[in-house]
């Protein structure tokens, strides 16, 4: 079982290979450099390197330099640990294996430090990059999980606030015991039961988010009086192979009727399509109330689509906004291949 976190990866066998790269490599500069290199690179050599090499990457390095940041002392003690580790190499060597005087002189001793010098220097820097990684990785990680929370939360903030004004409408249509109150109920249940069964998605079928505007504006086609309401509406037939983000649309719609209605009248132009290349392309127009106050306090809905776009479309989307005194229009085109 791989493990992470480990020294140049999780993968034992990566360890084997590197340490029979290594010794191959001494031993071709040995041959260069030495005569008979066979007695002066060889495999007890090589197994106090890795040994030094594990005691400081596993052990020491993490105790002293990373948790205790105890530069000085740990720089002394391994440059201690180095030399011990090649003079009882070679004092191993000499004595049991090769029997030559040569490694009881300093020259060999001086010539294993370095070659483990070396490698302890190569891993500490592997060390500190490996923990960069480990902690960039965990940075993202958790930024990934923000912004999965802050997604939800906006999300839960789009349905009672659409409830809200949805409600608002059939106690207006009742207070003025308009018959219409019960189809807009029914119309209301169907939207409910979209937001019932797809809300929580994090993708739904454009064709359903389709269905669902034309059941709002219906609703609303209901409540206003027709002569006053101007009303050009044209949504796709085929969505088919498309998905979207839930919700995503209806804020514009709401605010349009929402900020529109005046005692003279009111258009609102709107329109859906998705091109050939899988741009979805929704444009808004609508009059505004030229008196102050009488559409009612700016919602949240507008600036929850901003981030939601933010954090679903992350440069694949284009909005554009155009507030006038008396118009308001949007553009919004987003990538949903």
């Amino acid at each position: 079982m791989e493990r992470r976190g480990t020294f140049l990866t999780s993968s034992w066998q990566f360890h084997v290979a590197f340490w029979i790269i290594y010794w191959g490599f001494g031993s071709l500069q040995d041959i260069v450099f030495h005569s008979h290199f066979r007695q002066n690179f060889n495999l007890p050599i090589v197994l106090g390197a890795v040994g030094v090499v594990y005691f400081n990457y596993y052990y020491w390095l993490p105790r002293w330099l990373i948790e205790r940041k105890r530069y000085l002392f740990w720089g002394l003690s391994m440059v201690a640990i180095i030399l011990a580790n090649a003079f009882l190499v070679n004092l191993l060597v000499g004595s049991l294996i090769f029997h030559d005087d040569y490694y009881f002189k300093w020259q060999a001793t001086y010539v294993m430090a370095i070659d483990s010098f070396v490698l302890v220097a190569f891993t500490t820097a592997f060390k500190f990059m490996q923990q960069w990684n480990e902690r960039n990785t965990y940075a993202k990680e958790l930024e990934r999980k923000q912004l999965e929370s802050e997604l939800e939360m906006l999300k839960s903030q789009i349905n009672p606030h659409f409830i809200f004004n949805t409600l608002n409408t059939i106690y207006f249509l009742i207070e003025q015991q308009d018959p219409k109150a019960k189809e807009v109920v029914l119309k209301f249940s169907d939207i409910l039961s979209h937001q019932l069964y797809d809300y929580n998605k994090d993708f739904v079928d454009l064709s359903k988010e389709v269905e669902y505007l034309k059941n709002y504006i219906e609703l609303q086609r209901l409540r206003h009086d027709e002569e006053l309401l101007d009303l050009e509406c044209t949504l796709p037939r085929n969505t088919e192979g498309y998905q979207i983000a839930p919700m995503l649309l209806i804020p514009f719609v709401e605010n349009a009727f929402k900020h529109s209605p005046n005692s003279t009248g009111f258009h609102i132009r709107l329109s859906l399509g998705v091109d050939d290349q899988g741009w979805l392309r929704f444009h808004i127009c609508n009059s505004k109330n030229p008196q102050p106050g009488k559409g009612g306090k700016s919602g949240i809905g507008l600036p929850n689509v901003r981030r939601r776009l933010e954090l679903t479309y992350p440069n694949r989307h284009r909005l554009t906004i155009q507030d006038g005194e008396t118009r308001y229009c949007a553009d919004l085109q987003i990538q949903l291949k």
